[in-house]
């Protein structure tokens, strides 16, 4: 949740106001909670004449609205320019331009890319006339990123003489906004009587620093009252399918005794001694409980020896709180038994890895205070010891490439059982991995070698657990095959010099199963971001595993978090049921394929919010339809569809880029897959 906050300056109040219009609430947001929904919104104002609106209700044109000065021109930086000097677009994330509405921009200002390297830009109104007023108000919503990053504050300044020389009336301190959206007022009487220019100016003296975000620029002037004209305020009313539950004094309100799992919608109007207000748009919401798992039932067809298949499980954390999972059954305690064949605890040295790197020594060895640095803080692991990791954040952006392998001894093995690797895992990757191609995106895979180093085969290309220690547990016998030999590795990469933070490993375990180690669940322990975080929900690999023709088995996997269990009922062979808990989408999403990079199947999850029309197709790279994996109607709900890298005519698809298109009347999405061979 993004908390607004409401900054006036200098405004001044009449005793006595008449409203000239009763201004409704807008912007309303419901947060939802178990059985409570929270609403919170912005008061809209009137001080007048309307001379100036901006909202950039455009992306592509929003750098073309208002005018732009390089004052302190380095090539680098300020708005609607990156950090090396290419033209960037639009901001995101703020409020749209009208109340209901779903556009999100915002005009742009960026840092340099040096922190030597300075940047003055202005953002500057058309003319403004208030010859004829008599007082004149300003309004914008600003928001910042990277705002610990500022060096200096930035500035809105008033020029009555064509731009020539520039009045400062507010400094916008990056450190006090940061990521919450502000409401800002400014009065500007002072000015009324003369044509202005207003600017918006973007400074820093160092270079490296924030991103400052500014959104719905009004400008009024008047010759009459002074102020927010509106009315005289007496509280606001809070509705709920159409009927009046409550009042509230604040720009706040929690609707509560709500029923989980089921859609509540609300309104909110200004109560005025002159009257109501007309309503806010409409915003619903569905509260649920803290920590929700979907769905609770897996069914698989009867394996033959050495097949394997996975499915997803979808954690949901709608707490306020981060919340720690651990997943558990007989099963898996069987994986967990299994007989050793490499342990390394990555404490004081590595005992069964080596860092490929050698001399240059990209891996370290160390606790959470050694490995550490400004950006990059690892967190302590739960057994509270060392733990291997390599720092990107050291190394930073415009440095050598960093392309490290930490490799396993060889591993002998008979070649009959399974084999798992268990590891522990740190890896924030918070812009996503390589080929989304942003500016500080990383990848950790994870290979295993049957050649002796020759060749590798990838196993996981999807690791990500934000800023939390995660347990995973992969079974590699689809991979090794009947080797009698193999090395596991762990890849890092900064995707040619990237700015990164780097990976952490801990307790690295090979164990070779039997008869009995047939599941694997991955990742088996973690936490889930408090609600709106980045990682408030985590994909869960349940894999199955055939270790003998005709096998069919059933378990059930405990789902724990805190207090609460949820129970998952897996079957092979066997039909299993369990009464499921209905989590609802509460908005249209396609989500990346899970493997990605695959071979020689993948996975595709997608969200219908609303029963509708939906397609799923896939194209190449040159735009031509290669199959529809589905086609028809749905329900509300969360689906899933696997590809096999085979097209419509059966024909086996070459390695590659791929694209997988979600298309419905009322949501349309497009996402990349790479099939490799």
């Amino acid at each position: 949740m993004q908390p607004i906050k409401l900054l006036t300056v200098s405004l001044l109040l009449c005793t006595t106001i008449f409203g000239e219009e009763l201004c409704p609430p807008a912007f309303v947001d419901a947060y939802f909670f178990d059985e409570e929904v929270l609403l919170d919104w912005h008061q809209t104002s009137f001080y007048g004449n309307l001379l100036f609106d901006e909202c950039f209700s455009a992306c592509s044109l929003a750098i073309n609205t208002m005018v732009i000065d390089h004052v302190d021109d380095n090539g680098q930086g300020g708005w609607f320019r990156g950090t090396t000097g290419d033209t960037i677009d639009c901001g995101s994330g703020m409020f749209p331009c009208e109340d209901g509405g779903n556009d999100h921009f915002s005009a742009r200002a960026m840092y340099t890319g040096s922190d030597t390297i300075s940047v003055d830009s202005r953002l500057i109104t058309s003319s403004i006339d208030l010859t004829t007023s008599t007082t004149a108000y300003i309004e914008y919503i600003e928001s910042y990123t990277w705002s610990e990053d500022a060096n200096d504050s930035n500035m809105v300044e008033v020029s009555t003489d064509g731009g020539a020389t520039w009045n400062v009336i507010h400094a916008s301190n990056p450190e006090d906004v940061a990521e919450d959206i502000w409401f800002v007022t400014l009065d500007i009487s002072e000015f009324a009587g003369s044509e202005i220019l207003v600017a918006f100016r973007y400074y820093d003296s160092m270079g490296y620093g924030e991103n400052w975000l500014v959104d719905d620029v009004k400008i009024w002037g008047d010759h009459g009252e002074v102020g927010d004209t509106c009315g005289t305020f007496q509280n606001y009313n809070i509705y709920m399918d159409g009927a009046l539950i409550g009042t509230s004094n604040v720009e706040s309100y929690t609707a509560t005794g709500l029923e989980n799992g089921t859609e509540y919608c609300f309104q909110v109007t200004a109560a005025y001694s002159e009257g109501e207000s007309v309503s806010s748009a409409e915003v619903c919401s569905t509260p649920m409980g803290p920590f929700q798992a979907n769905p609770t039932s897996f069914n698989f067809e009867t394996l033959a020896m050495g097949e394997y298949r996975q499915d997803t499980l979808i954690l949901q954390n709608y707490d306020t709180l981060d919340a720690g999972f651990e997943i558990t059954s007989i099963e898996l305690s069987n994986v967990d038994a299994a007989m050793d064949l490499l342990v390394d605890n990555m404490e004081g040295n590595f005992s069964g890895f080596s860092d490929l790197d050698g001399w240059l020594g990209l891996w370290g060895i160390g606790d959470s205070i050694s490995a550490s640095s400004t950006y990059t803080s690892f967190i302590v692991p739960d057994d509270g010891g060392q733990f291997a990791f390599l720092n990107d954040d050291v190394f930073g952006a415009g440095a050598d490439p960093t392309d490290s392998w930490l490799v396993s001894d060889e591993i002998q093995v008979d070649g009959w059982y399974p084999v798992f690797l268990l590891a522990d895992i740190f890896f924030p990757d918070t812009d996503g991995p390589c080929w989304t191609n942003n500016l500080y995106s990383d990848d950790l895979l994870i290979h295993v070698s049957v050649e002796d180093d020759t060749s590798w085969i990838l196993v996981d290309s999807t690791l990500y657990t934000g800023w939390n220690w995660q347990s995973y547990i992969y079974n590699l016998a689809p991979y090794i095959g009947d080797a009698s030999s193999f090395k596991v590795a762990f890849q890092y990469h900064d995707c040619d010099g990237n700015w990164g933070y780097g990976v952490a490993l801990d307790n690295i375990a090979i164990k070779e199963g039997d008869d009995f180690t047939w599941i694997t669940v991955s990742p088996y322990s973690g936490t889930l971001d408090e609600m709106g975080g980045i990682n408030d929900s985590a994909n869960i690999v349940v894999g199955v595993y055939g270790p003998y023709n005709g096998f069919s088995a059933a378990d059930e996997v405990i789902v724990a978090s805190g207090e609460l269990e949820i129970t998952v009922q897996v079957g092979v062979g066997v039909q299993v049921s369990i009464e499921e808990l209905g989590i609802a989408p509460l908005q249209f999403a396609l989500h990346q394929n899970y493997p990605n990079p695959f071979n020689p199947e993948t996975m595709i999850r997608f969200d219908v919010a609303d029963k509708t029309d939906v397609s799923i197709s896939v194209y190449n790279i040159l735009g031509e339809k290669v199959t529809t994996l589905l086609k028809g109607s749905l329900e509300t709900g969360t689906y899933h569809v696997q590809w096999n890298g085979v097209s419509d005519q059966g024909k086996t698809l070459p390695s590659g880029m791929y694209f997988y298109e979600l298309k419905s009347p009322l949501f349309h999405s497009v996402k990349k897959l790479v099939l490799v061979k």
